[in-house]
């Protein structure tokens, strides 16, 4: 991880590097292979938080009853909006957060690491 980003673990993380498989479906280009870390997970408040990282490829996201706080610490990333075709490249040091109902496309080039936060939208 980057010097220039640190997180501080207060505890175990829950789930350490867990490599999640995309829906082929969602494979637009490449082998985008991703590995998450879960730091929490609390249920009654549907809040989860980690660190996520992806090679490679471009593939597509959706966030239909979800909102996420991004910060980047490694890589890049270009996100396009698939409604308005808007596209940031998002480096490190770069933080936003996708909305319920953003539908994107993140293309990698070679590798992007981010730290999350997720909260279900009830």
């Amino acid at each position: 991880m980057s010097d220039a980003a640190r997180f501080i673990h207060f505890h175990k993380p829950e789930i350490e590097g867990v490599k999640k498989q995309l829906d082929p479906a969602a494979v637009v280009e490449g082998n985008p292979a991703q590995t998450s870390w879960l730091y929490s997970d609390i249920a009654s408040t549907g809040t989860r938080s980690g660190q996520w990282d992806c090679q490679a490829g471009t593939f597509l996201a959706e966030y239909t009853s979800i909102m996420e706080f991004c910060h980047i610490l490694e890589g890049a990333a270009e996100v396009t909006n698939l409604d308005t075709g808007t596209t940031h490249r998002v480096t490190a040091g770069d933080a936003f957060v996708m909305e319920p109902g953003l539908r994107t496309r993140w293309h990698v080039p070679t590798y992007v690491r981010k730290h999350f936060v997720i909260t279900d939208v009830r």
